[in-house]
């Protein structure tokens, strides 16, 4: 009967340490040495397992903005975003860069007296409008926190002499967040059953 108890008491401990994925290396040694089942090859799977994080099917970026060139044919103008970082982070700074141009010489659009007035919105309705900027050598940056992730709009209105002049608007997509997918982040994750 103690033999017996040794045995229960040794299994026992395997299946717990096994639980563990620091000792489940030496759950499937034991656990054949044991039993007497030499399919070492069957457990191989269990010792080491992926770590889960989301990612897009084909593993890189997609673009975040939906268009990043807004074009006005009756102003003549093509008005250029880009993003700095090129994928927004929420809660972290983004540099919004705008280039404005003329269409025909894609030369910098160099008018005196031109000003914007630049709003973001969100899919929850939430607006965010900027104080009013001068457009210096056809170019101007904003910086801004996007608070959440999803669908945003911004929205430029171009004032030349103080007068109206054009509006235009860019949409972007801002991404969830992403869990780390390097070796340490994915050392400690749960095993998948």
């Amino acid at each position: 009967m103690t033999l017996y108890v040794l045995r229960m008491t040794l299994v026992i401990s395997i299946v717990i340490l096994g639980s563990i994925p620091l000792f489940s290396i030496f759950y499937t040694q034991l656990l054949s040495s044991f039993t007497g089942n030499n399919d070492y090859d069957k457990f191989k799977a269990d010792l080491f397992y992926p770590g889960f994080a989301q990612v897009s099917s084909n593993g890189s970026l997609s673009s975040t903005m939906d268009n990043n060139t807004w074009i006005s044919d009756r102003d003549n103008l093509k008005i250029v975003m880009k993003l700095e970082p090129e994928v927004p982070i929420i809660d972290q700074w983004t540099r919004i860069h705008f280039e404005i141009r003329n269409m025909t010489s894609d030369m910098f659009f160099l008018e005196d007296g031109l000003l914007v007035n630049a709003t973001i919105t969100d899919h929850d309705g939430r607006l965010f409008k900027f104080p009013q900027k001068s457009i210096i050598d056809g170019k101007f940056d904003l910086e801004y926190i996007f608070p959440d992730d999803g669908q945003h709009r911004v929205i430029l209105q171009l004032y030349k002499n103080n007068m109206a002049y054009t509006i235009a608007f860019f949409d972007l997509t801002v991404p969830h967040p992403q869990p780390s997918t390097d070796f340490w982040s994915q050392l400690f994750q749960p095993k998948p059953y």
